[in-house]
């Protein structure tokens, strides 16, 4: 790393990490990076490495990284603020107050500008569990205006200088308030869940000075708060503050509190922790409580490393932890990034100024053209460094992995999600149907399937093993069904039975060998450069399950999907030695007797890639004939993702 002074500032850069981005980065990137001063770009990559004993060790590199250099935070004071809210209420458990008693904000000055009624949440009343999730899911003002109403402008910044953030200050609300009002704090009252008071806190007032003798000013032009175009720079003086560095230690000390010296940790406890991180990472899409409507709030809304750049959807194996803010043209963000299918993780930390016509406050700003591609390059240049450099131990994830599944009710109990069940059907209201084979040993069919559905001009779903994905004789296959638009899933790593055949209910896997295991078969998916985030749907090893294994994959993100029953197409494996042997005439038999009975429309059709050359007559010989009368009889035949939409 290169510490070196430029203009009586004091610059940490990594030629390293330049470098790195450098090779690999477009033009358009290449264009911010060679104009630091317009885009005041600053950014940390901290690598993560274990050892044996899973034990993390750090290491930052930087570019243009200095702690002096003023950015907009924005709503990166929320992180503080949010941990900062949860350390206050352990001083009132005597009382009985925790993060789901009811917090009510109440008015205690003339001129205060910010009451509102309190916003609610699932049982109808506000908490601190609530304005919590509110502010690491979508990033929402107001949870962010009463978690500071609660610790107070005064508490906010002694604590923050006693954690060593002298550099940092925190001074105003997210709304039009002056200096003096600021300071003040309303009462609150917290109420148990049969509306009797618990504890009440008084209003408050900071006396406490902060210094204001640097001036700091930004832009050519600004609207000033009654939309009058100001020709002056916008003086953000008496703002909030918060150097790129410390976001990053303060997240750091959340995702891993063992790392950092007892002085920067918050006090916080497990379960406190808990409800952080598990907001952090959960999408909008996840959520109830409020639920939100996800064309505004899509589920990249505050991710913007990897996924803002085109409200991509993260995809189900990538997670990131993390904080994002935007405001006068800054962007920012502070993430933990993990990757459950290839092992990875490691932090980002950025920030970047896109205003190019010099004017504030006219919410006419570079995020779309500039910013948000900032940051999804500069994500996927260190994630794809990340996915190729060696480890010598790889790390066990296990406890954000487990972060990750049940969504929490604000109660504090997990919660079922819409009790998860499993798809067998599409909609019957439209003559579609899917095709879908499943593969785990063999493929003698592969080569005769891919040809009739390339001449028929349709294409099918193909849910194979993580062992057919490594299979080096099946990889052409593979790669020729993926080029040809077929959708192509998960179907288990090592086929496992998942449940007794005889006493379904009982399990012969536990939850996390299913969960290694999926997660397994998803990584050599992704060997083929399958997109995961848009594989969701995931057919059980043998066709077998009982509602444990629906519910875990569901937490894990995925959709479990099984044959349509009413024929015995899925029979079409076996071979006259065995008990349930069916010939092909009898199954294509039982597939025109359900249609003349009751329909295909939505209906999965089950076959298998290849069958055991003891079979005789193997189905796929006649796929031809099968989908010529499917299509005579008037039904398009679609991938599943398609039927199932």
């Amino acid at each position: 790393m290169t510490v070196f002074a430029q203009q009586n500032k004091i610059l940490l850069h990594t030629k390293a990490l330049e470098n790195l981005v450098r090779q690999s980065a477009s033009r358009r990137l290449t264009s911010v990076l060679d104009d630091p001063g317009n885009f005041r770009y600053q950014f940390i990559y901290t690598r993560i490495d274990r050892d044996k004993n899973n034990q993390p060790r750090f290491h930052h590199q930087y570019l243009r990284v200095d702690s002096n250099a003023y950015f907009n935070p924005a709503s990166m004071v929320k992180l503080p603020t949010a941990l900062l809210a949860l350390e206050q209420l352990h001083e009132w458990k005597e009382y009985g107050v925790d993060v789901h008693s009811t917090m009510l904000t109440d008015s205690a000055f003339s001129g205060q500008t910010v009451v509102l009624a309190d916003s609610t949440s699932a049982n109808g009343l506000p908490s601190v569990a609530h304005y919590t999730r509110k502010i690491f899911v979508v990033s929402d003002n107001d949870a962010y205006n009463r978690l500071y109403e609660l610790v107070g402008q005064g508490r906010l910044n002694s604590r923050l200088k006693e954690m060593g953030y002298s550099g940092s200050r925190i001074t105003r609300r997210f709304v039009s308030m002056s200096e003096e009002e600021n300071r003040h704090s309303n009462p609150i009252r917290f109420m148990n869940a049969q509306g009797r008071l618990l504890y009440r806190q008084p209003a408050a007032y900071n006396t406490g000075p902060f210094d204001f003798s640097r001036k700091i000013l930004v832009g050519e032009a600004h609207y000033n708060r009654f939309d009058s175009l100001i020709n002056a720079p916008m003086d953000f003086t008496a703002h909030n503050v918060m150097p790129l560095q410390h976001l990053q230690q303060m997240m750091q000390a959340v995702i891993f509190p063992g790392s950092m010296p007892l002085v920067k940790r918050f006090r916080i406890d497990s379960a406190d922790r808990r409800l952080v991180l598990e907001n952090m990472a959960r999408l909008p899409s996840e959520t109830d409580f409020p639920r939100y409507d996800t064309t505004e709030f899509f589920d990249s809304y505050t991710k913007f490393f990897l996924f803002r750049d085109g409200k991509l959807k993260p995809p189900a194996h990538i997670r990131s932890f993390g904080k994002s803010g935007w405001s006068f043209g800054y962007l920012t963000e502070v993430a933990y990034i993990v990757d459950f299918v290839h092992n990875i993780e490691f932090m980002l930390s950025g920030t970047i100024y896109v205003n190019s016509d010099g004017v504030l406050n006219d919410n006419k700003y570079d995020y779309d053209s500039i910013g948000y591609p900032f940051f999804r390059e500069m994500g996927e240049i260190i994630y794809r460094h990340e996915l190729n450099r060696p480890r010598k131990h790889q790390p066990d994830l296990a406890e954000f992995r487990e972060l990750i599944q049940p969504a929490i009710h604000p109660s504090g109990a997990t919660r079922r999600v819409d009790s998860p069940q499993a798809i067998i059907r599409g909609d019957t209201g439209r003559k579609e149907i899917a095709i879908v084979f499943t593969g785990h040993d063999f493929a003698n069919g592969g080569d005769t399937i891919q040809k009739a559905l390339a001449n028929a001009g349709v294409n099918a779903s193909f849910f194979l093993t993580g062992d057919f994905y490594r299979q080096e004789a099946f990889s052409e296959m593979i790669r020729g069904l993926k080029h040809d638009g077929h959708y192509l899933g998960a179907h288990s790593d090592k086929h496992l039975l998942y449940a007794d055949w005889v006493k379904r209910d009982s399990l012969l896997v536990t939850r996390k060998q299913f969960a290694e295991d999926l997660l397994a078969n998803e990584k050599e998916m992704a060997r083929f450069g399958i997109d995961l985030a848009k594989a969701t749907y995931f057919l059980p090893p043998y066709e077998w399950y009982n509602d444990s294994i629906v519910a875990w994959t569901h937490e894990l993100g995925r959709q479990l999907v099984n044959y349509t029953p009413g024929t015995i197409s899925h029979a079409d494996y076996t071979s006259p030695e065995d008990k349930n042997y069916r010939n092909t005439p009898s199954i294509l038999q039982s597939i025109r007797k359900k249609e003349a009975a009751d329909g295909l429309n939505g209906f999965i059709l089950l076959m298998h890639i290849g069958a055991t050359p003891r079979r005789p007559d193997p189905l796929f010989n006649e796929l031809p004939q099968v989908i010529d009368w499917l299509k005579q009889r008037g039904y398009r035949l679609v991938r599943i993702d398609e039927l199932l939409r």
